[in-house]
């Protein structure tokens, strides 16, 4: 899970996007991704085989540098609603969200985020998920940032950007 050294907040600040993603055997509907809510974190269910190993990782991690930093907060009044592909459409967003896929990323990466004020893009090294998991995690993505449930907060914090 997310590290919550620092969680501790002032009180009208919202608290920070907490989640974590993990392998399934298997998914309902043969999806490939399936958002989840557990103990208060939202959380991504894969499908073997739907994601390497390598961009699980690196997405995770890249999550937590986020999450940690402070660059993106939670905006959940209550427990997250569950996310269902008929449900993620996506509003207007405050930050423009997106993903693409490229032939190769510096270091053999598998994913990065390529972030700035208001924009934030998934890069996603072609081979690192397959097509289905690519359009139904940026669909759920899509709906989450679109729906101000995760909201990018920069203040003084600066991230490493991607290639663009």
């Amino acid at each position: 899970m997310a590290d919550d050294r620092g969680a501790q907040a002032h009180p009208t600040a919202r608290p920070r996007a907490e989640f974590n993603m993990g392998f399934v055997p298997h998914l309902p509907g043969a999806r490939a991704i399936v958002p989840a809510e557990q103990a208060g974190k939202f959380v991504f269910l894969v499908a073997m085989g739907a994601m390497t190993q390598q961009c699980l990782d690196e997405m995770v991690n890249h999550l937590r540098a986020i999450v940690g930093g402070g660059r993106w907060t939670q905006n959940w009044g209550s427990p997250p609603p569950a996310l269902t592909r008929e449900h993620a459409t996506a509003p207007e967003l405050a930050a423009v969200f997106d993903m693409e896929f490229r032939p190769e990323l510096p270091d053999g990466a598998a994913i990065m985020p390529d972030e700035r004020p208001g924009r934030f893009v998934w890069l996603v090294r072609t081979g690192a998920m397959t097509q289905q998991c690519f359009d139904e995690l940026r669909t759920y993505l899509l709906a989450i940032v679109g729906s101000g449930q995760w909201v990018q907060s920069w203040g003084a914090a600066r991230p490493r950007t991607g290639v663009r």
